[in-house]
C-alpha cells in the first residue's frame, strides 16, 4: 500500500511576478513545512518545472509575458498529475471560473488569506491521493486481466488494503513460530480458512499435513473420535482402529473451523489434548504424543459465548495466544474490485466465457454494496453474473439481485467505496451549508476554499 504522503513530501511552486508574495505566501508555506521553490514569471516557472518537477503549482493570472491561463496549458502538455492553484485580482473573476472549468483545483483572491490557502494544500494532497490510489487501482485490474495465468493460486489471499496488509504482516509474523496456538476471529466469508492454510505454508511446517475441520459438522457423539480417533471394538460401527484428526496432523497443522459452536464436553477434551500435546482414543488406554499446531477460528464472539456459560474460559486462554481479526469486505475499499476481477478471470475461464471488463456502473454497484456474506457473497455474484453474461463485459444488468438491494449500499465515506469525486465534492458541500447555518461566507471557511470558489461550486452542482 502506498504511505500517506505529508507536508515534507509536496513539492510546491510559487508563480507570481509580486517578491511580496514570495516572501508572504512563499514564506509561510515553508514554514508550515513545504518545499516551496518560487519564479517571478511564468516562462521561468515552466523551466523549473521541466528542472525539478512539483506536485502542485500556485500561480497568479495577470503577469507580464505568458500569462496564467497559457501557463495552464504548457503545464498540461507536460503533466497531466500536477494540481494547479491560481491567485487572481478583483477583474479576473470570469477567467478564475474558466479555468475551473480546465481542470484548475481552487483559486484564490488577492490578498491571499493564509489560512485559507493552507486548508485548500491539504485538500488537494488528499484528493492526489485518492486520484493515484484509484489510478493504481485500475492499472492492477489491467493487469490482472492481461495476465495469461488463469490458473490462481487457489489459496492466495487477494488485498492490498490497509487492513489486510495488517493481516499479512500478522500471518507473516505468526508463520515463522514452529507451535503457537493462533485463533483467527471474522465473519462468515471473510476468508479464515486461506489465512490458516497461508500461516501454514509458510511455516516450517509446510511440508507437513494440513487438516482441516469443521466443527458445526461434526456430530456431538462422534466429536471425540473424529478428534482423538478410537480403538477397534470402542463401539457398535468401530470395526477396525482409526487415528483422529490431531494424530493425522503429526508435523503439521490442524484447523479447526468454527470453535464457537463446540460443545462444552468436546471443549474439555480437547483442552487437554493442546495442555498435555498427548491424545487418547476412544477406548483406548494408551497416551499418544502428539506434535501439531492448532489453528482455530470462530464467526461468533467468545467473550460473549464465556460470559454465557457456552464456552470455556479456560480453553479460550489456550486458544487466544496469537489473534488475527480478520475485516468484513465493506471495510477492506478497493479490494473489493481487485477479488472482483480476480473472480472474474477464474468463473470465466471455467465457464469458457470471454468476458475481459466490468462496467463503469456495475463497478460502482459493487463498491458500495454492503456484502453482508463478505468475500464467499462477492465469489457466488461474479459466478452467477458471468453465466448470465451474453457479452464481453458484465454490467449492472448481470447483477439482478445486486441492482434490487442498493438499499444496502455504504455511504459515500471510507475505503474508497465510491471514487466519484463530484458527489464527494458536492454532498461536503451541502454539509458545510447546512453547518453554517446556511451562510456562504462560513460555509467555504469550513471547506478551506473561496467564498467565490464555493459559489462557482454551488452552481455547477445545482446547490441553492
Amino acid at each position: 500500500m502506498p504511505m500517506e504522503t505529508t507536508e515534507q513530501d509536496i513539492k510546491l511552486l510559487l508563480i507570481d511576478d509580486e517578491d511580496v508574495i514570495h516572501k508572504s505566501v512563499g514564506g509561510f508555506l515553508k514554514r508550515m513545512g513545504y518545499t516551496v521553490e518560487c519564479a517571478s514569471d511564468a516562462e521561468a516557472g515552466l523551466e523549473m518545472f521541466d528542472e525539478g518537477g512539483a506536485d502542485i503549482v500556485i500561480s497568479d493570472i495577470k503577469m507580464s509575458g505568458m500569462d496564467g491561463m497559457e501557463m495552464l496549458e504548457e503545464l498540461r502538455r507536460r503533466s497531466e498529475d500536477t494540481e494547479v492553484i491560481l491567485i487572481t485580482g478583483h477583474g479576473d473573476l470570469d477567467i478564475a471560473v474558466d479555468a475551473l472549468r480546465k481542470g484548475v483545483f481552487d483559486f484564490f483572491r488577492k490578498p491571499v488569506a493564509l489560512e485559507e490557502l493552507l486548508a485548500c494544500l491539504q485538500r488537494t494532497r488528499r484528493y492526489r491521493e485518492v486520484r493515484r490510489e484509484k489510478d493504481r487501482i485500475q492499472r492492477r485490474l489491467d493487469a490482472l486481466m492481461r495476465s495469461r495465468d488463469t490458473q490462481a493460486d487457489p489459496y492466495e489471499i487477494i488485498g492490498e488494503s490497509r487492513v489486510m496488509q495488517r493481516v499479512l504482516e500478522l500471518v507473516d509474523k505468526v508463520a515463522q513460530s514452529d507451535r503457537t496456538t493462533v485463533l483467527i476471529e471474522g465473519g462468515s466469508g471473510t476468508g479464515k480458512e486461506l489465512v490458516a492454510r497461508a500461516i501454514h505454508e509458510k511455516s516450517p511446517r509446510a511440508s507437513g499435513p494440513y487438516i482441516s475441520v469443521n466443527c458445526t459438522a461434526i456430530p456431538e457423539a462422534l466429536v471425540e473420535s473424529e478428534l482423538f480417533g478410537h480403538e477397534r471394538g470402542a463401539f457398535t460401527d468401530a470395526r477396525e482402529t482409526r487415528k483422529g484428526v490431531f494424530e493425522l496432523g503429526e508435523g503439521g497443522s490442524l484447523f479447526l473451523d468454527e470453535i464457537g459452536d463446540m460443545g462444552l464436553s468436546a471443549q474439555a477434551k480437547i483442552l487437554r489434548g493442546i495442555e498435555e500435546r498427548r491424545v487418547r482414543r476412544v477406548g483406548g488406554d494408551k497416551e499418544i504424543p502428539v506434535d501439531v499446531r492448532l489453528i482455530s477460528a470462530t464467526n461468533q464472539n467468545l467473550q460473549g459465548l464465556i460470559d454465557k456459560g457456552k464456552f470455556r474460559q479456560d480453553l479460550f486462554f489456550r486458544l487466544n495466544v496469537f489473534t488475527i481479526p480478520l475485516p468484513p469486505l465493506r471495510e477492506r475499499g478497493g479490494d473489493v474490485l481487485l477479488l472482483t476481477y480476480h473472480f472474474l478471470k477464474q468463473c470465466a475461464s471455467d465457464l469458457r466465457k470471454d468476458i475481459v471488463a466490468i462496467e463503469p456502473e456495475a463497478q460502482t454497484l459493487l463498491r458500495r454494496y454492503a456484502f453482508p456474506g463478505n468475500v464467499r457473497e462477492l465469489r457466488n455474484l461474479i459466478e452467477r453474473a458471468v453465466i448470465l453474461c451474453d457479452g464481453a463485459s458484465l454490467g449492472v444488468r448481470d447483477f439482478p439481485d445486486l441492482a434490487s438491494l442498493r438499499g444496502k449500499a455504504l455511504p459515500d465515506e471510507g475505503g474508497l467505496p465510491s471514487l466519484n469525486l463530484n458527489k464527494l465534492e458536492a454532498q461536503a458541500i451541502r454539509e458545510a451549508i447546512c453547518r453554517a447555518g446556511g451562510k456562504q461566507i462560513d460555509a467555504a471557511k469550513f471547506l478551506g476554499i473561496g467564498h467565490d470558489a464555493l459559489r462557482y461550486r454551488m452552481r455547477k452542482y445545482e446547490i441553492e
